[in-house]
């Protein structure tokens, strides 16, 4: 790990000498000021990696760089060669950002900059992933083996129903067998090391829906599997779905606990409940339902997109324990654009008021410089905060960016509501819990609402 480089110095204590009385040496006092240390700042940890194929070095080509509540330079350093990085908050520093410093020639591949603000005590920040400065040339493997599935026996057990499974290199059970279901072989995928394959039979009303859950045993010369209707040995027990708007776009996702100790949960399927409204507790440890609506307005110069998620657990007997989505008919997001001065990159913004389980913003931008180098900036704070005019010393110049010259950008707001409060204490909960562990009650419940800010200029309708 490189030293920091520090900006200023800073005297850190005193010792206070005061002599009182002029007689004799009793009557002299000697009185010795306590030391008082610099107040306890706290410390950064951090990980910068460069993901793909690439040879950049996080130690030379990651900078790592503290701002005051300005936005100045307070002080530098860089990760070691793994792209740890551990360290004091030197005084006077509120933000870090973490920047790619290598040029490009390639305009296609993104230089990142990653920006917390008002950071403070002992906050772990986790992990940022890097674009390799070059384009990646080796060749990408297959992810999925196709079989050829006979579904003849399931067929005439269940004549009436709809067999599907899921779609080549996809977690979605959507992929529908067409009838006749006992003419024609039909293909199944397994995909990323996994060694079974679903299929759900449906009735026509969705009142009953039996799930498969098959190893193929597939003759070596044909490839083909037979799918017989014993393997619908898992029974759905329905959803009782909770009220929500039409247009919304929900999802049951079925996850399987490892078996070892310490083994996280691993998704089984995801199935959309126009496929069918049921979960399958004889066979998932857990289940989850997703939410997701949305809109779009015009405005005078973007498209504003407005989305809304949640993530809700599922009981064993279908009862949904709903995490409430956030209002997605708000007016921040024109108010926000329509009071800032589009030249101007630093600003206050306050979404506070948006939904207080709110607890984290990221900003995203994506630009182009001077030099036709391609950007992707991060400014993650809390949901209400000041950007102020961020400096960058000689790994990045913030020059000529106007919100009405970008294509697109990006607000996200998010939490897991059961989480910290705290801002700091959040993002370290973030970098340190395994958010597939849902045997904790935190990680059971997740919202996030995006504005997303479409250039109408290079839309084409």
């Amino acid at each position: 790990m490189k030293k920091l480089n520090l900006k200023n110095a800073f005297v850190t204590s005193a010792v206070l000498v005061v002599l009182s009385g002029c007689g004799s040496s009793d009557d002299d006092k000697v009185v010795v000021a306590p030391i008082v240390p610099a107040p306890e700042l706290g410390s950064v940890t951090l990980n910068a990696v460069f993901g793909g194929c690439t040879t950049a070095d996080s130690s030379t080509d990651i900078e790592i760089i503290f701002h005051d509540e300005n936005g100045g330079v307070v002080a530098t350093g860089n990760p070691d060669e793994n792209g740890a990085y551990q360290g004091n908050i030197p005084e006077n520093a509120k933000h870090i950002s973490v920047v790619d410093t290598i040029a490009r020639e390639d305009s296609r591949t993104l230089r990142k900059i990653y920006t917390h603000m008002d950071i403070s005590g002992d906050v772990n920040l986790g992990t940022m992933v890097f674009d390799s400065p070059q384009e990646c040339s080796v060749i990408t493997a297959i992810p999925c083996h196709t079989y050829f599935v006979d579904v003849g026996d399931a067929a005439l057990t269940y004549p009436d129903y709809k067999i599907l499974t899921k779609g080549f290199d996809s977690t979605f059970l959507s992929y529908v067998y067409k009838k006749p279901l006992g003419d024609l072989l039909k293909d199944a995928h397994l995909c990323r090391g996994e060694k079974f394959i679903p299929f759900v039979a449906v009735s026509d009303d969705k009142e009953i829906v039996k799930l498969a859950h098959v190893e193929p045993n597939a003759d070596a010369n044909t490839g083909v599997f037979q799918l017989l209707a014993e393997d619908f040995s898992y029974d759905g027990v329905a959803v009782t779905e909770p009220e929500l708007d039409e247009g919304a776009d929900i999802v049951i996702a079925s996850y399987i606990k490892g078996k070892q100790e310490g083994d996280s949960y691993k998704l089984l399927f995801n199935m959309p409940v126009i496929t069918a409204n049921a979960i399958f507790p004889d066979l998932a440890d857990y289940s989850q339902y997703t939410v997701k609506v949305s809109d779009d307005t015009d405005l005078d110069i973007f498209q504003l997109i407005r989305t809304s998620y949640s993530e809700s657990a599922i009981s064993s007997e279908g009862e949904v324990n709903f995490t409430e989505l956030v209002e997605l008919d708000n007016g921040l997001g024109q108010a926000f654009l329509s009071s800032h001065d589009s030249s101007n990159f630093s600003f206050s913004y306050d979404f506070s008021a948006l939904d207080e389980r709110l607890k984290l913003v990221d900003w995203q931008f994506s630009f182009s410089s001077s030099e036709d180098e391609s950007y992707q900036w991060h400014i993650a704070g809390g949901t209400a905060g000041n950007i102020p005019e961020f400096q960058f010393g000689n790994a990045f110049t913030v020059d000529n960016i106007e919100f009405n010259g970008l294509s697109s950008f990006q607000i996200s707001l998010s939490a897991y509501p059961k989480g910290p409060a705290a801002l700091n204490d959040y993002r370290t909960f973030l970098a340190t819990q395994d958010k597939d562990d849902f045997s904790k009650a935190e990680n059971q419940s997740y919202i996030q609402f995006d504005y997303k800010f479409i250039n109408k200029s290079g839309r084409i309708d």
